[in-house]
């Protein structure tokens, strides 16, 4: 795989005359947690009422840190791809480098806002107490049943439909209780 690329396991709809699709960048180092999220997301815009005259939001799937930040601050990828509207990051990335990369992340100015929710295994406080001055909107403990992730991929989905800007979406409650 080309390293600048992103790995994209589901792309969006093609654009409509709402506009162009939102992305979501999901960093997730198993292919069968990616899958599920893609999943999730085609059966949350599947429920949406009434039916969303906008594409379908796309996601762009990386599998380690580093690729990801290559894809965000590559001038070609830019070029083909906006910023994602979100980025879904699993904290349990190997080597550590889910913290490397939300700060790395947060000392860039042009990525600084972008909303981030954390996927982990754990709940534990001092895991949690590590991502605070990170940005992050919100905290998700695996395993989630299918149902639950549908409905937090909805919200985002709900979101994009209202138009609301990223600070808007950081404002959003995305906290969910373990």
């Amino acid at each position: 795989m080309n390293n600048s690329q992103p790995n994209n396991v589901y792309a969006s709809e093609p654009a409509s005359r709402s506009g162009e699709a939102r992305r979501i960048l999901l960093l997730e180092d198993s292919p069968g947690e990616a899958e599920l999220f893609c999943e999730a997301l085609v059966l949350a815009w599947k429920k949406l009422e009434p039916e969303p005259e906008a594409p379908r939001p796309g996601i762009d799937v990386q599998h380690t840190a580093k690729d990801a930040l290559v894809c965000l601050r590559n001038p070609a990828w830019q070029k083909t791809h906006n910023l994602p509207d979100l980025v879904v990051l699993d904290l349990d990335l190997p080597g550590g480098t889910s913290l490397t990369f939300l700060r790395e992340l947060r000392m860039d100015s042009r990525l600084a806002t972008l909303p981030v929710i954390v996927m982990a295994w754990s709940d534990e406080q001092n895991i949690v107490r590590s991502l605070d001055g990170l940005g992050v909107v919100g905290y998700v403990v695996k395993p989630m049943l299918l149902d639950d992730l549908v409905a937090l991929v909805g919200g985002f989905c709900r979101h994009v439909l209202s138009g609301n800007s990223r600070q808007e979406f950081c404002a959003l409650d995305w906290m969910r209780p373990a």
